[in-house]
């Protein structure tokens, strides 16, 4: 029975994937650690696409990723009438997403942010509301997701912000003193800090800035054929890999 069983999921996928003629288009933004082209590999790779490729590859469907430079174009592209995408890699939830995008019912990470500091500054400055970094030049990504906290702290200009197109800019301009604070994801910061050797130059401030569930979304104008019964075969495709050991697996690769 369980040979049986095996045999018909393994046509279903079969059949699935014939009656879909081109890639499921997946885009996202660059990240280190996350998301980004292996250059020796000549392919894309990181925490988010392994877990996609493994959900992916247990479907039976071709997909293709698309990585943006910034978040701007990024959201132009599932906003888009006719989108460039079908799915968009690690959104939190945000309801006013939800005009365009569907949120499956797992989330595949759950990611913290953190204000970085210089090391040179750390007892210097504290961190236990908003009002602590009153008159602080905080940076700022064009597009990012932030807290609602932190979006109302700026809206009562509490501290002056510091704008830029890419979160990759931001250590930069706080190792060179042009800005005094960043939020930022903690683990993907401390992974490309780590890699690239500036880790002992850099802290932060141990209050969490948010910490909230990321899901790999579903884009609602896509034309991709019977998306939406792709979703409950994600969920519990990634709800197995939970419960065997396969997400954490892959993740604890990314956190060394």
């Amino acid at each position: 029975m369980k040979i049986i069983l095996i045999v018909m999921i393994m046509l279903n996928n079969m059949i699935f994937s014939r009656l879909n003629a081109r890639d499921l288009i997946i885009g996202g933004k660059k990240s280190e650690q996350s998301r980004w082209f292996n250059e020796a590999t000549q392919k894309y790779t990181g925490f988010d696409v392994e877990v996609i490729d493994y959900i992916m590859k247990k479907l039976g469907i071709s997909y293709t990723v698309l990585l943006e430079e910034s978040s701007t174009r990024l959201e132009h592209g599932w906003q888009d009438v006719r989108p460039y995408y079908d799915m968009v890699f690690t959104y939190s939830f945000k309801k006013e997403r939800l005009k365009y995008l569907i949120y499956p019912s797992e989330s595949h990470v759950n990611i913290e942010w953190n204000f970085f500091i210089r090391k040179e500054d750390e007892g210097k400055y504290t961190f236990n509301s908003y009002k602590d970094l009153k008159g602080l030049r905080i940076g700022f990504t064009k597009g990012q997701s932030y807290s609602d906290g932190f979006l109302d702290a700026i809206s009562r200009n509490l501290f002056i912000i510091d704008e830029v197109v890419q979160d990759s800019l931001q250590i930069p301009k706080l190792l060179n003193y042009r800005i005094d604070a960043v939020p930022l994801s903690t683990s993907t910061t401390l992974y490309v800090a780590e890699k690239d050797g500036y880790r002992n130059k850099i802290s932060y401030l141990p209050k969490p800035v948010k910490s909230e569930p990321y899901y790999n979304t579903f884009v609602k104008n896509s034309d991709y054929p019977d998306l939406m019964k792709i979703i409950p075969r994600y969920d519990r495709v990634l709800k197995q890999m939970k419960k065997d050991g396969t997400l954490k697996m892959i993740a604890e690769k990314y956190s060394k």
